[in-house]
């Protein structure tokens, strides 16, 4: 009898084991998907940009480089707030003067990807 209940404890501890290991394998997948480079966000933001309005290939490499920018001082965790204002107001007027005024308001409508590539 003894060793039916020390199987089935051992029985038990195995499975929850591998559920707990499961559940922490999953967590961790999701949150190596949240922490992209600088470089990798940037591209998504301009995959984004391009997806809503055309950008001129002599433009490209510079709002890249801004949207790089924008993630690279974002790393710095003890930016304050003033800061974190100051940087969207640079990352918006630099988009504006980079992408031009037409293609600005075409961004502007569309307050998810602006507040995204903005903030």
């Amino acid at each position: 009898m003894k060793n039916i209940f020390v199987a089935l404890a051992l029985f038990v501890a195995v499975g929850m084991s591998a559920q707990t290991k499961k559940a922490t394998s999953k967590a961790a997948t999701e949150a190596a998907a949240q922490n992209l480079t600088s470089d990798q966000a940037a591209e998504r933001d301009m995959q984004a940009l391009t997806a809503v309005i055309t950008v001129d290939e002599a433009v490209k490499a510079n709002v890249n480089k801004i949207f790089t920018t924008k993630y690279r001082t974002k790393e710095d965790t003890s930016l304050s707030a003033e800061r974190l204002a100051a940087l969207s107001s640079y990352v918006e007027s630099q988009l504006a003067n980079y992408i031009g005024d037409a293609n600005f308001a075409k961004l502007k409508a569309n307050k998810k990807l602006y507040n995204q590539l903005v903030n």
